[in-house]
């Protein structure tokens, strides 16, 4: 659906692991295969785990006619996608994977915290909170190809520090609750919020 865009589906990803509710991965997802459209209905998505750039993707050393459904092709087949050629590449959306689910489980406020949608000007973006415990995490989505500088508000956190989750700088929550963000086209990140009495301890 979204062509093997490596950013659009890095964000849309993202955005699955922060909304409410739990999210769920077919296998091989998590290395970016594709369906064999050749398949009916739902047997599109079930095609052999590809493990290995073998013609069989390792997952058979049976003639490719004997497997019992057919790997993808068009440019998502075992040469192109694979757990083998993602699995020590720290670029591959296997590692991106990984990092996000390690992310997800550091933050239970994804799983069980309120869910609220903060209001910001740009329409091609998504600002929310989730708030579980007195902790906040808030995460920024730009579904659009163009970068943007976002700016809102976040009333009765003036001076609170924004932890980038993923890396990168952190920053602080400034005067009358303002807020500002730069996002790549296709761009995220995930922020907890952390009070001058989180940051004595």
């Amino acid at each position: 659906m979204l062509d093997g865009d490596p950013g659009r589906i890095r964000m849309v990803y993202s955005l699955l692991f922060s909304l409410p509710g739990t999210p769920v991965l077919f296998y091989g997802e998590e290395i970016g295969m594709g369906e064999n459209l050749k398949a009916e209905g739902r047997l599109a998505v079930r095609t052999p785990m590809q493990w290995t750039p073998e013609p069989n993707g390792g997952f058979s050393t049976a003639p490719p006619d004997q497997l019992t459904k057919a790997m993808a092709d068009h440019g998502f087949g075992p040469a192109e996608v694979n757990v083998l050629s993602q699995r020590h590449d720290p670029d591959s959306l296997l590692s991106f994977m990984r990092t996000l689910t390690h992310c997800y489980r550091d933050c239970p406020e994804l799983g069980w915290g309120e869910f609220a949608v903060i209001d910001q000007p740009n329409r091609s973006t998504l600002v929310h909170t989730c708030t579980w415990q007195g902790r906040t995490v808030l995460a920024v989505h730009n579904f659009g190809a163009e970068p943007v500088h976002l700016t809102f508000g976040l009333p009765g956190h003036e001076g609170d520090l924004l932890h980038n989750l993923f890396g990168g700088d952190s920053c602080e929550v400034g005067t009358a609750g303002k807020v500002a963000v730069e996002l790549d086209g296709y761009g995220y990140r995930w922020f907890r919020l952390s009070g001058r009495t989180d940051r004595l301890i």
